[in-house]
């Protein structure tokens, strides 16, 4: 199926948007690694996605590559975060697309660790292959906001919810209980 019958406007920020919401996917299930989400398009079509597996690997890109039935040769990968360039429990990502023969790779925001920060675009580029960086980067930052902290500042992301009255109660004074929180809130606290 081709990406337009997918998105109308079919484009970067459309592809990129997929990759976000493959991103979502992982979520809370891959520490210390990051949620990363990750899209091939050849000739206009989508030909396979990925997101980072249960504890931290396999990682999207790996995922997305290995799930294609079709040459990647040529490809545009569409993915959350730089890929990796450093030998760690497995080997980089950058070898693996460089390898893949893709012509683009579209990221939405640089990893900040330090085995890899811009390195993996370093790679990527001089292997011939075409990278654009920040499409959505704001939103592919969202949620991996405790990542982020984590490289960025070196420290975890501590996010605390309090609810009280006025009076520092939870509960009237006959037992009764009201919601003294929006909905929205009480979604982000489950």
């Amino acid at each position: 199926m081709k990406t337009q019958d997918y998105f109308p406007q079919s484009g970067a920020n459309s592809l990129v948007n997929l990759s976000v919401h493959l991103q979502k996917k992982s979520l809370g299930n891959v520490a210390p690694n990051p949620a990363v989400g990750c899209v091939i398009v050849k000739d206009g079509t989508i030909i396979s996605e990925g997101y980072t597996g249960i504890g931290g690997r396999p990682h999207a890109e790996v995922v997305a590559l290995q799930n294609t039935k079709d040459s990647t040769h040529g490809a545009t990968i569409y993915i959350t975060l730089e890929p990796c360039c450093h030998h760690g429990v497995t080997g980089p990502c950058t070898a693996k697309i460089i390898k893949a023969g893709v012509r683009r790779v579209v990221i939405a925001t640089i990893d900040p660790d330090s085995r890899v920060s811009g390195g993996g675009i370093k790679a990527l580029k001089e292997a011939g292959i075409e990278v654009e960086q920040g499409i959505m980067q704001k939103e592919a930052e969202e949620l991996n906001v405790g990542f982020l902290t984590t490289k960025e500042l070196h420290r975890p992301f501590i996010a605390c919810k309090i609810a009280t009255t006025l009076d520092g109660k939870i509960a009237t004074f006959t037992g009764n209980s009201k919601w003294i929180t929006s909905e929205d809130t009480r979604k982000l606290g489950a």
